[in-house]
């Protein structure tokens, strides 16, 4: 699972130098969903930057006198120069949600999602389990699972890859592309694909409005036909126009489009929710989608 958290300019940036592997929190409704193994993306609040963390642990406290009393206060990103104090969690927290809610420090294992090797071998990854599986002598079952022990041999014909760094892959991509069956003896793609397999997608009911992202290039196309899967199986539709954004700049001059998802559902159309949040629908007709200005 993928948490979302911002950070103030100096914690981030100790975080994405590794000189901060502890994050300290009130324990609040939010971050009791935390479990070791899930990924946190981190967004800086002055510019936007963003880097992921898995968890590794969770130490929680009744109070952050009793965290600072038992953890090691350089992990949480103190210096040898500083004073380290509970209050310093003041700025952040107030002593009632404190005392209402106890605390926790979130200890992380940082992931370098632009390592020039992760990146070359995700989208080796995403080639493989999404469209010519063949590549790498793999068949997909009928629900486009791969066995780990083959994708390994596969892919070592051609690039380097332990069961550490799969895992590392599938953690550390942002978009939760891949998924490992429960006892990781699987893996597949969540969706994107262009061979013929059934990823268990429910029906699902969508939200009143559902973005996409797409270049200037193709907005005439999109204006006459709606948005196609073209050699997908569905068209990817995001939950709000700035993941719709990011999308979108990858293929040119940006154009966001805003789609009536509530019109469609009510006329018929049926919509899917991939487990990494993506929605998924068979076509958008273009009487359901508007071009907002930029």
């Amino acid at each position: 699972m993928v948490h979302r958290m911002n950070l103030q300019p100096e914690p981030f940036e100790k975080i994405a130098a590794g000189r901060k592997t502890i994050e300290l929190r009130l324990l609040d409704e939010k971050r009791r969903q935390l479990q070791p193994g899930d990924l946190i993306e981190f967004t800086n609040t002055a510019d936007g930057r963003n880097v992921q963390a898995m968890v590794k642990a969770l130490h929680r406290f009744g109070s952050f006198a009793q965290l600072y009393a038992a953890l090691d206060l350089s992990a949480c990103g103190y210096g040898p120069a500083d004073t380290p104090s509970p209050r310093d969690m003041e700025q952040y927290y107030s002593p009632a949600d404190e005392a209402r809610w106890g605390v926790v420090g979130i200890e992380l294992h940082l992931l370098d999602c632009d390592d020039p090797k992760v990146v070359r071998l995700s989208r080796y990854l995403s080639m493989l389990l999404r469209h010519r599986p063949e590549a790498a002598g793999l068949t997909l079952d009928p629900h486009g699972w791969a066995q780990v022990d083959l994708l390994l041999e596969g892919v070592n014909k051609k690039y380097d890859l332990t069961m550490d760094l799969l895992e590392k892959i599938v953690a550390a991509d942002h978009k939760q592309r891949y998924s490992f069956s429960a006892d990781k003896t699987r893996i597949r793609a969540n969706q994107g694909h262009s061979v013929p397999v059934d990823v268990e997608l429910e029906q699902a009911q969508p939200p009143d409005v559902l973005w996409h992202g797409t270049a200037e290039k193709y907005i005439d196309s999109i204006r006459r036909q709606g948005l196609l899967p073209r050699t997908r199986l569905y068209v990817h539709l995001s939950p709000d126009p700035e993941t719709a954004a990011a999308v979108g700049r990858r293929h040119g001059k940006l154009v966001i489009l805003r789609v009536d998802a509530r019109a469609m559902q009510a006329d018929g159309l049926r919509f899917y929710r991939s487990v990494n949040g993506v929605w998924l629908t068979e076509r958008v007709p273009p009487q359901y989608l508007e071009e907002i200005p930029l």
